[in-house]
């Protein structure tokens, strides 16, 4: 028996057992002495390679330079209909969401040209009972539309994120949303506003997050609907989610339609809010702001924003509900949990939540007589939209 056939009885022995590092070796031995590997010796091989070089490596040009020997030796297995493991397929997606984490987006894309999503598997992997993986087609088409959405290929974003909507019967951790989201930005860049306004407000029935509300304000901005971008610009600013500083650029969008409608003291305080957070945090500041901002007399040593955005929260709320009148009821039930109930006004009886009550917590109770707004809200059990009361006031005090 030559030294090659002895190489590659030992790979296949320890392959077997799942001594995986000990086969690659002397499969390699084999591959040295010009050996030639059969179908299955290349199978083997490559799952060598991903268990030992490419699994739970952290360097990205071993992982690569192991990538490329799986994809010369094995061929993707169409997973589609019956799930199998593959290591060509998870060599590739792994690479891809390395690339993804590093931003090197062309490297992401020229990986995934290497797959066919026909042939990825659409079953999620659970490790224990409380985590869900994705799927092989979610990664792939997670990594491949942020790598397009950041090189700016917004006409093949949308089609890689409709096709994922289309052919993903199953989504973890709301991923759709993600695709939903891309469509939208890209549409907003290709200057389509009413588009990405449809996909925003179809994913704001269900997923409130005060960058939703900037994505809406912006598009409208652009449109020069100033009114509703003011609105949904206020919703960002109030959202219960994401910290004050994240939303800077909220405030300055905020000040900028102001100045265009002319309300100068409004619009200096939103620029003001603006230029206080980035104070705070040390991020660069414009000369002419600052300027600005100085002949006004605002004190441009300020960096306490959490204060000013309670000072200022009231005009931010007259903004989100400006051209509606404050309904008047009485709360007509509250929950045994106490985080919701229903108030009765005018023959009818709005959803609240009581995080929404702004007086004391104690007068939420059956009888008590409120003031209140009325906003948009999709009840997921009826498939619907609905009006909840929001901004509510005990009348009582």
């Amino acid at each position: 028996m030559s030294s090659v056939e002895v190489n590659l009885e030992k790979a296949r022995a320890y392959n077997k057992v799942k001594k995986y590092a000990e086969s690659l070796e002397h499969y390699e031995l084999a591959l040295d002495a010009d050996g030639e590997l059969s179908q299955g010796d290349k199978d083997k091989y490559a799952w060598d390679l991903y268990f030992v070089k490419v699994k739970d490596n952290e360097f990205i040009d071993e992982i690569e330079e192991s990538a490329k020997k799986i994809v010369s030796v094995v061929s993707q297995k169409d997973s589609s209909k019956a799930p199998k493991p593959c290591p060509y397929t998870l060599s590739v997606i792994r690479l891809m969401k390395i690339y993804t984490e590093n931003e090197k987006y062309l490297d992401v894309l020229r990986w995934a040209s290497k797959l066919d999503p026909k042939k990825l598997s659409n079953q999620q992997f659970k490790p224990n009972a409380e985590v869900t993986m994705n799927s092989n087609k979610e990664n792939y088409y997670l990594q491949t539309t942020k790598a397009l959405l950041e090189i700016d290929k917004y006409d093949q974003t949308i089609k890689y994120c409709q096709d994922a909507l289309v052919t993903i019967p199953e989504f973890n951790n709301n991923n759709d949303i993600w695709f939903k989201l891309r469509i939208a930005k890209s549409y907003k860049e290709l200057g389509e506003y009413d588009d990405s306004i449809d996909f925003l407000k179809d994913i704001y029935k269900t997923k409130q997050d005060w960058y939703i509300s900037r994505d809406i304000a912006e598009n409208y901005f652009f449109k020069e609907e100033f009114d509703e971008s003011l609105k949904w610009a206020a919703k960002g600013i109030l959202a219960r989610d994401g910290k004050i500083e994240s939303k800077v650029n909220l405030f300055s969008l905020v000040g900028d339609i102001l100045e265009i409608k002319g309300f100068e003291d409004e619009a200096i305080m939103n620029k003001y809010m603006y230029y206080v957070i980035r104070n705070a945090k040390e991020w660069p500041i414009d000369d002419e702001l600052k300027d600005l901002l100085g002949s006004y007399g605002l004190d441009l040593e300020n960096t306490d924003f959490k204060s000013l955005f309670k000072e200022y929260e009231n005009m931010w709320i007259s903004m989100k509900y400006f051209g509606q009148e404050r309904q008047y009821g009485v709360i007509d039930k509250v929950f045994d949990d106490g985080k919701a109930g229903f108030i009765k006004a005018n023959g009818k009886s709005y959803y609240f939540k009581t995080y929404e009550f702004k007086d004391d917590k104690d007068y939420i109770y059956e009888g008590t007589e409120v003031s209140f707004y009325l906003e948009d809200a999709y009840n997921k059990s009826k498939d619907e939209m609905v009006k909840n009361a929001v901004n509510i006031y005990c009348e009582m005090l």
